[in-house]
């Protein structure tokens, strides 16, 4: 009889998950179909949040507005980025998330209201599960800045918006009478990026909740995760008074009315409602005080449509920069929500008192400049992110430069990877150079020029920065080898190629300042790329302090985080070096000896080998991966050989087959936006290959008409005959000259309104 028991749970479970999963498919394909279906919308209409939702993508449907603190949203899991689109059941309302992140974290400060059916009596033991619902992804709803969707089993619809330190819900229980709403202080991420597998967890330190009055509660919730000291502050006030408020510690309930602290603090509120209940609130990563600010200027009402009509303001603000005139719906939509997730980031971490905690943990005064450390994803955002920045929002490209300069101020080094204001050195290189040099050679100048440079000069020549899964980061090996010896430090290839590659762009901001001695310096330093470079194996490969290479070598095989590379293999590292793409042909025996080695690159077989494959090598064109950053120049590097309809070719197939309308529809984790902001420059017809020069290497087209309106005038990029097969580029007229060269400058597109235009054709074009 046992047996039979288990049987039919084991066939129901069947069933329930190919119901499941046929569901998941069908509502991709009707996410994918209803795009179809738009036409003159406004801009913001074309933006779907569910694009990369599901897969790897790690985008979540989040209320939030540009560059702002709070991402508020619902959680389907307490992995990644809190939301996967094939989840069933959502757990509650989270305010700080990272959507798009490769890493997950945050998670922070949750509340889930709950009907007084679904919770008749409070529970002396908080249920070790929660408050969970199930939901249907036919009753989500989303624009810019609102999010809206269904508690299935609580017959309960909540409304959220946000500004951009606090978030607004709006709960329409099912009933009037007593109804609850919990929060819950332990919840939070459960794992953290640490990549040593025993460290990989999000543990509160210590979280407070309090009554403040009838109507508002605040705390805080202290914990450690992917950052070591993660600090959030709430303030929260309700639109009815708080009838009664019960408090639970390690999931007991307390005898305490007031105030509760601990490791592991909830709590269940009750209200008489007879209408919708609001609830406003607050964050902070200073103090309850900076929350309540915070709250107080930014939504001194209680008019929760106003709100969000603001936020879909200033959504709207930003992506109407571009016009698109052209009839394929799908592309169009998928071009503007990658917008969208491009200026998400950077997030914003200071109140509007301008307070701040600095990755020294320690709260610091206003610097007079909104403070953009709460996510600092420079490592994946400096190749087409940050410039496309720099573009749509100088100026707070111009703040995130000075972000980097005050941190450099505290802590005496440039960020590598910063979350939550603090410092991870999680991954490699020294990112925030490049991004700067890039700034500078744009014309965005309104910071510590001087300053800056030291600050890219010191950081670069740092020993010792700190440490990261317990292998120290810093320069010393570097220096002294000139490459970073694979006996000595793990992703020994990786970091010297992107050491290199700060070297080149400091050396670029150098000679633009008239600096001629640093240029000197590290013009040199930017070729110890060629010190990994193997020429029996024609690959970049791992060598040792006394000059032998490691072997065995594949450069198909993948160690993730435990090799010579970094979230990748020799096949997929050996081309970054986009500073010098001369002397890689030179080293390789010649442009007919690098076109031979990218050709072989996306034809080879797609097979990743080893034991422990990174799971960033995603989007596979042979041995090309573009889920993952160090790729995403690569297409581009025909332009430099003379075959630039080859990169016309795989820049389009890019674009068709590795991004599509549907939650899977990113290849990769989008990484705060690296991913989106690759196909956005793609879809113009360029793209910025090196920083620090304001050069961009010109791939293909995508739209029949798209103008970008940016701070100096506009820019028209017209291709009447593009399509699918019209890929291929017969030639090139800026402002009614024809341009004989594939690449384009910043000052020729940017200085004022200036008119590009293609003529397309179905067969490549070799001159």
């Amino acid at each position: 009889m046992k047996r039979l028991v288990v049987l039919v749970l084991f066939l129901g479970t069947m069933v329930l998950n190919v119901k499941s999963e046929l569901k998941y498919k069908l509502e991709q394909s009707s996410l994918s179909e209803n795009s179809k279906a738009k036409s003159n919308l406004p801009v913001t209409g074309y933006v779907n949040p569910f694009i990369g939702s599901g897969g790897n993508g790690n985008i979540i449907p989040v209320a939030c507005v540009p560059f702002g603190m709070v991402q508020a949203g619902v959680d389907t899991r307490m992995e990644n980025s809190g939301y996967l689109y094939s989840d069933t059941r959502i757990l509650g309302i989270s305010h700080v998330h990272k959507s798009g992140g490769g890493c997950g974290d945050f998670l922070d400060i949750l509340f889930q209201p709950v009907p007084e059916s679904i919770l008749k009596n409070i529970p002396v033991e908080y249920p070790s599960l929660g408050f969970s619902s199930s939901f249907s992804h036919q009753d989500e709803q989303f624009s810019p800045g609102k999010y809206s969707v269904r508690l299935a089993d609580f017959r309960t619809d909540l409304s959220i918006t946000a500004t951009s330190r606090c978030a607004f819900h709006r709960y329409k229980f099912p009933e009037k009478g007593v109804n609850k709403v919990v929060i819950d202080l332990k919840y939070g991420s459960k794992g953290a990026c640490t990549i040593v597998a025993e460290e990989s967890f999000d543990t509160v330190k210590i979280s407070h909740l309090e009554r403040i009055d009838e109507f508002t509660v605040a705390g805080s919730r202290i914990s450690n995760g992917w950052s070591p000291e993660q600090h959030v502050y709430f303030c929260a006030r309700f639109s009815k008074p708080i009838k009664n408020i019960n408090f639970y510690k390690a999931n007991l309930l307390c005898d305490e009315k007031k105030k509760l602290s601990g490791t592991d603090v909830k709590a269940i509120l009750e209200f008489e409602t007879e209408e919708p209940l609001l609830v406003k609130i607050g964050l902070s990563p200073v103090d309850v005080e900076g929350a309540k600010k915070n709250l107080d200027t930014e939504i001194p009402g209680w008019n929760f449509d106003g709100i969000a009509a603001n936020a879909l303001n200033e959504w709207d603000k930003n992506l109407r920069k571009f016009t698109i005139q052209d009839n394929d719906e799908q592309k169009k939509e998928l071009f503007y929500s990658f917008v969208y997730n491009t200026i998400v980031y950077p997030m914003l971490y200071s109140d509007v008192d301008g307070r701040f905690r600095g990755p020294d943990f320690k709260v610091h005064p206003s610097l007079g400049f909104p403070y953009y450390a709460g996510v600092m994803g420079l490592w994946d955002t400096f190749r087409a992110a940050c410039p496309l920045l720099t573009v749509l929002r100088p100026d707070v490209a111009n703040d995130y430069v000075k972000t980097c300069l005050a941190h450099f101020d505290i802590f005496g080094q440039l960020p590598i990877w910063t979350l939550a204001g603090e410092e991870t050195f999680q991954m490699i290189g020294l990112p925030a150079i490049p991004f700067i040099a890039d700034c500078y050679s744009k014309g965005i100048k309104g910071f510590d020029t001087e300053k800056a440079l030291n600050a890219m000069v010191t950081s670069a020549n740092k020993d010792t920065c700190g440490f990261s899964m317990r292998y120290f980061v810093g320069l010393k090996n570097y220096k002294k080898f000139g490459y970073i010896p694979a006996d000595l430090e793990m992703e020994s290839v990786a970091r010297t190629l992107e050491y290199s590659y700060a070297d080149w762009t400091i050396a670029q901001m150098a000679k633009q300042m008239g600096k001629k001695h640093i240029y000197e310096t590290f013009i040199k330093r930017s070729k110890n790329y060629k010190n990994v470079y193997d020429p029996a194996s024609g690959f970049m490969r791992g060598r040792f302090a006394d000059g032998s290479w490691r072997t065995p070598f594949d450069p198909f095989e993948s160690n993730h985080r435990r090799d010579d590379f970094c979230e990748g293999n020799a096949w997929q590292w050996t081309f970054f070096v986009p500073h010098d793409v001369i002397g890689l042909s030179q080293l390789m025996g010649g442009d007919l000896q690098l076109q031979s080695k990218l050709d072989a690159l996306f034809t080879s077989n797609s097979v990743i080998a080893g034991k422990n494959v990174s799971g960033d090598i995603s989007g596979m064109i042979g041995q090309y991966a573009h889920g993952n950053e160090p790729s995403h120049h690569v297409a581009y590097l025909y332009d430099y050989v003379g075959q630039p309809w080859k990169t016309q070719k795989i820049v389009r197939q890019i674009m068709d087959t590795l991004y599509n309308n549907s939650p899977d529809g990113i290849c990769g984790n989008d990484d705060t936006g690296q991913m989106s902001a690759w196909f956005v420059w793609s879809a113009m017809g360029f793209y910025p290959v090196r920083h620090g020069t304001g050069e961009y290497m010109i791939g293909t087209p995508l739209f029949k008409h798209l103008e970008l309106a940016h701070a100096k005038g506009k820019l028209v990029i017209l291709a009447s005959e593009v399509s699918a097969t019209n890929k291929y580029i017969k030639c090139i007229h800026l402002n009614g000259k024809e341009l004989n060269r594939f690449y384009l400058l910043h000052n020729e597109l940017f200085s004022g309104n200036a008119t590009l235009e293609f003529e397309m054709t179905d067969t490549p074009v070799i001159k």
